[in-house]
């Protein structure tokens, strides 16, 4: 696959990514969060066993990578839970650019607690600013506790604090097992356990299957999460990660953009200057100096 084409599929899967904010958003009128999660990961499932075949990964997996894949799952349900949850009653704009900026700034934070490595100075400052652009999205002057639950803020914060632990629970899968091989397992146990969470509840997985669901659900499912993340995956492995990775930054104005456009929801001015601030603490943090060979 040349790079050009490569370039253009990976800016589709960040397209989808920041498209499965407003499918979300649609898709909490149709059934209860529980009930999304299941369909949303069974489906993803079931569509990457023929990827799994088209790109000859195995299906076989350790004991230990296959642990790493449950302990995963549970933290991708609870990250639905709240993903779904806060769609319910908050703008899924604001929480397209909440969590993706977030993520990468609270993962890398964790990393240097269970480091216990200290920040450089421009890595210190881009925490900071992350912290600063986050707290301007959440309007947290307001200081009212109530009022970021019902913007659906305080969801999206917690998703992005777990979405940060299972980044560093699923690196150690690394070591057990490919990427393809772990998604693989994750997907499947996150139905399973979301399955038994739905049963607990007395609940059933009937929903009705109208044109909003299934399309909805379609594009979360097939676009944003089996094409979306097989691509990303398969530039990571060709382009290197730090290339791949800077595509992210597509993801929340796609949000933004498109949450206006498809819900008609406001440009607020303090989601897009916590933002802009967000995104720039993430490009400090990923920012390394090139180093020249020597001459």
């Amino acid at each position: 696959m040349s790079n050009a084409l490569l370039y253009l599929l990976l800016t589709l899967g960040m397209v989808s990514w920041g498209e499965s904010w407003i499918s979300a958003k649609l898709l909490t009128g149709v059934a209860s969060p529980d009930v999304l999660v299941f369909w949303r990961f069974f489906i993803t499932w079931l569509t990457f066993i023929p990827v799994m075949i088209i790109m000859k990964k195995p299906f076989a997996i350790s004991r230990k990578g296959l642990i790493v894949a449950a302990v995963a799952s549970l933290l991708l349900v609870l990250y639905n839970q709240m993903f779904f949850t806060g769609l319910v009653t908050g703008f899924a704009g604001a929480g397209g650019i909440l969590v993706t900026t977030l993520v990468p700034i609270l993962t890398f934070g964790i990393g240097c607690v269970l480091t216990m490595k200290a920040p450089s100075v421009k890595d210190a400052a881009g925490l900071l600013l992350g912290l600063a652009g986050a707290a301007i999205i959440m309007e947290v002057w307001k200081l009212d506790i109530h009022l970021i639950f019902a913007s659906g803020n305080a969801y999206f914060l917690v998703a992005a604090l777990t979405w940060a632990f299972l980044t560093h629970t699923s690196k150690r899968a690394n070591r057990y097992t490919s990427a393809y091989t772990f998604s693989f397992y994750l997907f499947l146990f996150t139905a399973l356990f979301d399955l038994i969470l739905l049963y607990s509840k007395g609940m059933s997985i009937s929903v009705a299957a109208n044109h909003v669901f299934v399309i909805n659900m379609f594009l979360i499912t097939v676009g944003a999460t089996t094409f979306g993340t097989t691509i990303y995956f398969i530039a990571t492995n060709s382009l290197g990660s730090q290339k791949a990775s800077s595509f992210i930054f597509l993801v929340p104005l796609n949000a933004l953009l498109m949450s206006y456009i498809f819900l008609d929801e406001p440009i607020r001015l303090n989601t897009v200057v916590g933002g802009l601030a967000a995104i720039t603490a993430v490009y400090l943090i990923n920012y390394r100096k090139r180093v020249r060979p020597a001459a």
